[in-house]
């Protein structure tokens, strides 16, 4: 008799655990709904995407100008401290600029201000060579012109800009493009200082 009370409790209990058990369902979406959630996810991306872009390629032209602009600071430094005539050589296919001895130091004339004489003109032999200072840039930089003294070297293989020790230097533009992000970067020397200024502004640039 005990053994049936049992029994009987033992399944009476299971089936009322078995009752508060919740049922789960299942909700599948819907083709319509497919759509419009590709649809939405395609007009973020093509919203995105441009910006993104921009963003993680903006460092290639910030550091390309950071490059350009200390390579004219450090072949105006070193014409000043060695008191010859430096070049900075460039070549605008390779992306590639180099500080070299000029075989011939030779500053223009500019007055007695400098420390010249009457014809503004001091020459001294060069040094045979200079300790390599070369910079290259990222192969997503195009130096799309280069002027040189007003002529244009941007078709050309290389192109020298001379500093002299007086802190005067040749002419110079170089205009920096970025395809990825449609950026473009005006660099240019002060002829009388040397020092390499920047101009973002595109109807600013100076023509080559």
């Amino acid at each position: 008799m005990k053994m049936e009370m049992k029994r009987g409790t033992w399944g009476v209990g299971r089936k009322v655990a078995r009752a508060r058990v919740p049922r789960t369902t299942h909700h599948a979406f819907t083709l319509i709904e497919l759509m419009v959630a590709v649809g939405i996810m395609g007009i973020i991306l093509t919203i995105a995407i441009p910006s993104l872009n921009q963003s993680l390629h903006q460092d290639s032209m910030r550091k390309a100008v950071q490059d350009v602009m200390d390579v004219c600071r450090a072949a105006r430094a070193r014409a000043i401290l060695d008191g010859v005539t430096m070049e900075l050589r460039i070549r605008p296919g390779d992306r590639q600029f180099t500080i070299a001895a000029g075989l011939v130091n030779a500053a223009p004339a500019v007055g007695n201000a400098f420390g010249f004489g009457d014809d503004g003109v001091v020459e001294r032999a060069a040094p045979a060579a200079v300790g390599g200072t070369m910079v290259k840039l990222s192969d997503r930089i195009v130096i799309e012109g280069l002027g040189v003294n007003g002529d244009d070297w941007t078709e050309d293989e290389a192109a020298a800009v001379r500093f002299y020790p007086n802190g005067t230097c040749d002419e110079m533009s170089i205009i920096l493009y970025a395809p990825s992000s449609s950026e473009r970067r005006n660099i240019t020397l002060e002829v009388v200082t040397a020092l390499a200024d920047l101009e973002t502004d595109p109807l600013k640039f100076k023509a080559r």
